[in-house]
């Protein structure tokens, strides 16, 4: 019974794990209200997710507001940036499914779902490495490109994320984080790729 209030125990560990999924979820939401600063606020909660969640950090919010301030400038760029393409993209698919449906209307849901799959690059890449505006740009496209199959499953688990937190309210308060650590899943295995051995992120 005394193990029950050790705070080591595992229902108390989950617990707090639980606790802290739903307030970076939170801290993700309202940083990202301003709009342009989806961007850092997204590199933030990748970073707090995967060092923090994934590997143990004591404090995780911490964490995530050292990298929202570290990647605000060139974040709220890559939000301004991005986010006009994935509008303009959005609207073209909106004009394609209620003026020709079909194939058009399939053909730009398909480069919608892809595009969001370079956007899942974008802001991991940005929590973890320096880069200039166009060198994250070129990069997160790299990555794209040489890891497709994992580039579409990222865009599809942005879009269902998305979708679910548009329509209701309750998901917020859980599904970004759950969202950046299922994305980890397949982020941190292309960067082991990429980084040498002495400099790669640690494993999960």
């Amino acid at each position: 019974m005394n193990g029950m209030f050790d705070p080591d125990a595992f229902l108390w560990r989950w617990c707090g794990r639980l606790l802290d999924v739903m307030i970076l979820s939170v801290l993700w939401f309202f940083c990202s209200l301003p709009v342009v600063t989806i961007g850092p606020a997204s590199a933030a909660l990748y970073d707090a997710a995967v060092r923090g969640l994934a590997q143990g950090d004591p404090a995780p919010w911490s964490r995530f507001f050292r990298t929202f301030r570290a990647e605000l400038k060139i974040g709220v760029l890559a939000t301004l940036l991005w986010g006009t393409a994935l509008a303009a993209l959005a609207a073209v698919r909106a004009v394609l499914w209620t003026s020709l449906g079909g194939l058009p209307a399939a053909t730009g849901s398909a480069v919608l779902l892809f595009a969001l799959g370079a956007v899942s690059w974008v802001f991991p890449l940005l929590s973890r490495y320096e880069f200039s505006l166009g060198g994250l740009s070129r990069t997160a496209l790299q990555f794209f490109v040489v890891h497709l199959p994992s580039s579409a499953a990222l865009g599809l688990l942005l879009a269902v994320s998305a979708e679910l937190c548009l329509r209701f309210v309750f998901p917020i308060f859980f599904l970004p984080s759950v969202e950046a650590l299922l994305a980890s899943r397949l982020v941190e295995r292309a960067f082991r790729r990429h980084t040498p051995p002495e400099e790669a992120p640690a494993a999960e």
